[in-house]
């Protein structure tokens, strides 16, 4: 018994153990923290698990395919729980607008399509193979400019563009020893909810910040949402336990810093960091921000609001 109670304590610690000796080896710009050590570990697991899928790529009908499949079971699901409201389809619809904008520039020519998940408390994004991006109302409550919007998207289009989501898939099926594209169809879409190692994450805010940039989007719009999600991260470290044990402790504090999209990505101080070491590189200069659709969701938490960014223009 005492063994079994120490056990995810221990776990933590070995993976505090690699945390330390990835930043090491790769110097990985994170404040220390229990947040940045839980990063880390993850980040090493990420990395181990899809090295299988490199030895054969999926076809890119195949992907669209299975894409399509996880897709219609996930409106599906949505649909199941929640009443349809007007202001859905307004907002989808300019979802896909923005984001058809956004994939312009994409390697990939793939049916990109873009989902409303109307839940106030989703703060998250997702992309699924094939080309499918769900974006939740919690997320786009904490954007202040359509910019923001458009680097989100080009993120989440760049993850399948890159082939990280397919190869999540691949190695999923590997991993549970799956044969046939069918398969596939009955996994749970929170595989793809995640996160990427922390090398694909920053990739992907690379690669997604340039496709709005040459969209004709302002790339210091997502840094604003980047100082939001670093608001969230002091949140979640604050409100952390502070007693009940060593045990309660460490796991109480790892499901609230891997719940969330903030938390399932590099820390925001490094995402930022990032971006304007590029935009610098690349001589890319501000520009006047697009204000969001009118029909984009308000944010109701903790006294909140949203409120458009300043001097925005109308798209």
């Amino acid at each position: 018994m005492p063994v079994k109670r120490y056990a995810p304590l221990a776990l933590l610690l070995l993976a505090g153990i690699g945390a330390i000796v990835l930043v090491q080896r790769q110097h990985i710009g994170a404040v220390p923290s229990p947040q940045a050590v839980l990063t880390a570990a993850a980040d090493a697991q990420h990395e181990l698990t899809r090295l299988p899928a490199h030895f054969d790529r999926m076809s890119d009908a195949d992907e669209i395919a299975l894409g399509n499949e996880l897709a219609t079971h996930q409106v599906e699901s949505l649909s199941s729980t929640r009443v349809a409201q007007p202001e859905d389809a307004r907002i989808q619809a300019y979802l896909q607008r923005v984001g058809e904008r956004a994939a312009t520039h994409a390697r990939r020519r793939l049916p990109w399509t873009f989902h409303y998940i109307p839940d106030a408390g989703f703060v998250n994004a997702f992309a699924l193979p094939g080309g499918h991006v769900f974006v939740g109302q919690g997320l786009l409550a904490l954007m202040h400019s359509e910019d923001a919007l458009a680097a989100v998207l080009g993120h989440e289009i760049e993850h399948v563009d890159l082939r990280h989501c397919a190869e999540r898939a691949q190695t999923e099926a590997q991993l549970n020893h799956l044969g046939a594209l069918g398969e596939l169809v009955g996994f749970p879409v929170e595989i793809f909810m995640a996160g990427y190692s922390k090398e694909q994450e920053l990739e992907a805010d690379r690669d997604g910040a340039t496709l709005a940039v040459e969209a004709g989007y302002s790339y210091t719009g997502v840094l604003q949402l980047f100082d939001e999600f670093a608001k969230l991260e002091g949140d979640a470290a604050k409100a952390a336990p502070r007693s009940g044990g060593p045990i309660t402790e460490a796991l109480g504090l790892s499901v609230r810093t891997l719940s969330g999209y903030f938390a399932s990505h590099p820390p925001s101080r490094q995402r930022s960091e990032q971006l304007q070491a590029l935009a610098s590189e690349r001589d890319w200069r501000p520009k006047p921000l697009t204000c969001l659709h009118e029909t984009a969701p308000s944010y109701n938490g903790q006294g909140t609001d949203q409120h458009p960014a300043e001097g925005c223009v109308s798209g």
